[in-house]
């Protein structure tokens, strides 16, 4: 089974208007409401492509129970720990005539240490040989070793932690030694206090984490992916395409990965996967994230090369 952390949801409101008049009643033209987080979106994608996997992580109030809603009304199986405070909200306000959007946004909700017991309880209830996708950044409340913490948790279960996460608290994950490491390249030359700019040097530059982690993923667009490992390094080749977004792109390549590597496929194989969800996201606008459909003709075309 697949397991996806979620540390705080968010309730996206989307309105769209004519154009803003101030002091007046404004007219709202079109409304729809979504659900947004990393792990969430990784879940979507598993599903997608015909898995299943378990969202964890904190909602509260009344967008808490909306968010869990939306996303069981979607077919995401859900395991939430509520808390007291309410999830997150943004606002989006577009005018259509301007061509402009305003963003509003709540606080991000208060996660008191009682609460992130509840969630470390859970996770530690994830059965041995699952895999479990961290991500994201570490909400303000939790300590930043989060991450470590779950890390070595589900190591003594054998439990693969797949993490995708930057500055302080990828790094400090990767100390406790995770499974499988996804950062883009301008996140790995954080890692590593350099500035990296080929995929060439990521190859060098990334061994000695060999020594705490399984296997490496870099993501740099168009550029193409690095893996490495040590049974092997490869340099996976996307397609030339018209982009349209980019966002959600390494949440899909991540869910791509995980999805055949926890069906047993080959981590050659799982790049390749990866690497064609990653793609096919960004043929949508917004947020909107790769179909099976576009997939399966990308897959055709993803070049990869053993380095």
């Amino acid at each position: 089974m697949i397991y996806t952390i979620t540390q705080s949801p968010v309730l996206n409101r989307t309105v769209e208007v004519e154009e803003i008049i101030y002091d007046d009643i404004n007219e709202i033209v079109e409304a729809k409401n979504s659900v947004g987080g990393k792990g969430i979106d990784i879940s979507r994608v598993i599903k997608e492509l015909g898995g299943q996997s378990v969202v964890l992580g904190f909602v509260g109030g009344y967008n808490g129970i909306e968010v869990e809603g939306k996303l069981v009304n979607e077919g995401i199986v859900c395991d939430f720990t509520r808390i007291n405070d309410e999830s997150q909200t943004k606002i989006i306000i577009y005018q259509r005539k301007k061509n402009l959007q305003t963003l509003l946004s709540t606080p991000e909700p208060e996660i008191k240490p009682s609460e992130v017991s509840a969630l470390h309880n859970k996770i530690k209830e994830v059965p041995g040989e699952s895999y479990v996708v961290l991500g994201g950044s570490v909400p303000k409340d939790m300590d930043v070793n989060f991450f470590a913490q779950v890390i070595t948790t589900l190591k003594k279960k054998n439990v693969k932690v797949v993490l995708d996460a930057d500055e302080e608290a990828s790094a400090r994950g990767l100390d406790a030694g995770p499974f499988l490491i996804k950062p883009n390249i301008h996140e790995f030359g954080r890692l590593i206090n350099k500035n990296v700019r080929d995929l060439e040097d990521v190859f060098e530059e990334a061994k000695p984490f060999l020594k705490k982690v399984d296997y490496i993923v870099v993501s740099a667009g168009a550029r193409g992916v690095a893996g490495i490992s040590r049974e092997g390094s490869y340099h996976v080749i996307p397609p030339k395409i018209k982009v349209r977004s980019s966002l959600g792109a390494g949440d899909s390549l991540v869910a791509g990965i995980v999805f055949v590597l926890s069906k047993g496929g080959s981590f050659e194989e799982s790049l390749v996967m990866g690497v064609a969800c990653g793609t096919a996201s960004t043929l949508n606008p917004g947020n909107i994230l790769c179909s099976k459909e576009d997939i399966e003709i990308i897959k055709k075309d993803v070049m990869i090369k053993r380095f």
